[in-house]
């Protein structure tokens, strides 16, 4: 029988835009966890040291009262609080299994499949980069590819420009990989309702896995009109951060997959229960992953004991700086993540680099920004 593992300490570092949150409990041991709010990093090292009293002393075994204690003390669920929550909950999960030299999918009832089916985001600057690398990956072995065929300076193009450029890119990386790898569009919030209906009438033919975050995630009504229009497989709520907002895009049928971030989501504890919400539905989970190394080993090991959850998102990690922050990457084989058998969350950090790494604003390198329109207003949706 396992004794009480008392809290000893919490701290947050920043290395880059990667937010790390580490737990240590009173002997030694030392779990990790991942906050995916990258809009300002500097705030979750603001929450951790609030919240210390909340968890010092505490016994690490017991994260979901732990998650249930924080949560109901102030009943206000922010993005922000939740991200250092999800990450204390990785945390805690993270030293259990090390504890126990058991991997985490153990925890969470053990193995429902043998490997983890990746979906590879291809980033490219322009409509030939797009399907020169969506062809190398299909190559490569990936049997699933994720393109966001949004380039320079396309908010300046009259809307018939944008569909048709969208269009004729979709049609090329289909041709490019052929029928027997999976082909996803990630929209980025980025087309108004009827731009969206338009777009997925014009790519039926295509056989898109999904259509993902066509609009703006705001308005739940609006984004179940545009799920119910679209007649092609969507994928929502990567920016929802609890399970009562998971429920209200679930009870729509027209959602055909949920991408919770167990970065801001709930970690381990939430998880779980936003798939089974799911699951209750015939709806799929593939998560909302775009961060360190460290999330994905997170969601692998989800997804190794998870039944509904389908495909894992997946940025090449070998390289900068990626690779930086942990001791290895996660493996990927022929288009699958493995997953790992060591204890805990399956991947180890480097935490002497990630303590001296400076913080590097977000910024716009990846995409994050709000395009202007040809009059100088932010693009319209």
């Amino acid at each position: 029988m396992l004794k009480p593992a008392p809290i000893e300490a919490i701290e947050a570092q920043i290395a880059g835009h990667f937010i790390y949150i580490a737990v240590t409990t009173e002997s030694g041991q030392r779990g990790y966890g991942e906050s995916t709010y990258f809009v300002h990093p500097q705030a979750v090292e603001s929450i951790v040291a609030d919240l210390n009293e909340a968890y010092l002393g505490e016994d690490a075994y017991r994260p979901e009262f732990l998650f249930q204690r924080v949560l109901k003390k102030h009943c206000m669920i922010d993005a922000a609080s939740m991200s250092v929550m999800s990450a204390i909950d990785q945390a805690l999960w993270d030293i259990k299994a090390k504890d126990l030299d058991i991997p985490v999918w153990q925890l969470l009832g053990g193995r429902v499949r043998d490997r983890v089916k990746a979906i590879l985001l291809i980033e490219a600057a322009s409509a030939e980069e797009i399907v020169s690398k969506a062809s190398a990956a299909a190559a490569e072995g990936f049997r699933a590819i994720k393109i966001k065929p949004f380039i320079g300076d396309w908010a300046l193009h009259s809307s018939a420009r944008i569909l048709k450029t969208l269009v004729d890119t979709v049609k090329a990386a289909r041709k490019a990989i052929g029928w027997d790898v999976d082909l996803a569009v990630e929209i980025h919030r980025n087309l108004s309702p009827e731009q969206a209906i338009n777009f997925a009438d014009q790519v039926r033919k295509q056989r898109l896995y999904f259509i993902e975050d066509p609009v703006q995630p705001f308005s739940v009504s609006v984004n179940r009109h545009v799920a119910r229009s679209l007649r092609t497989p969507v994928a929502l709520a990567e920016r929802n951060t609890n399970i009562w907002e998971f429920r209200e895009f679930s009870d729509e049928p027209a959602v055909t997959i949920l991408r919770p971030d167990a970065g801001v989501a709930g970690g381990f504890t939430q998880m779980r229960k936003i798939a089974a919400i799911a699951e209750s539905r015939h709806q799929r989970i593939l998560p909302h992953n775009f961060t360190s190394p460290l999330l994905t080993a997170v969601h692998v090991q989800c997804a190794a004991a998870i039944h509904n959850w389908d495909l894992q998102g997946y940025v090449r990690e070998d390289r900068a700086p990626w690779n930086q922050v942990v001791k290895a990457v996660n493996k990927v084989e022929d288009g699958f993540l493995v997953i790992p058998e060591t204890p805990g969350v399956g991947i180890e950090l480097d935490w002497s680099y990630i303590c001296n790494a400076e913080y590097v604003p977000f910024g716009s390198k990846y995409g994050h920004i709000a395009f202007m329109s040809a009059d100088g207003a932010v693009q319209q949706q």
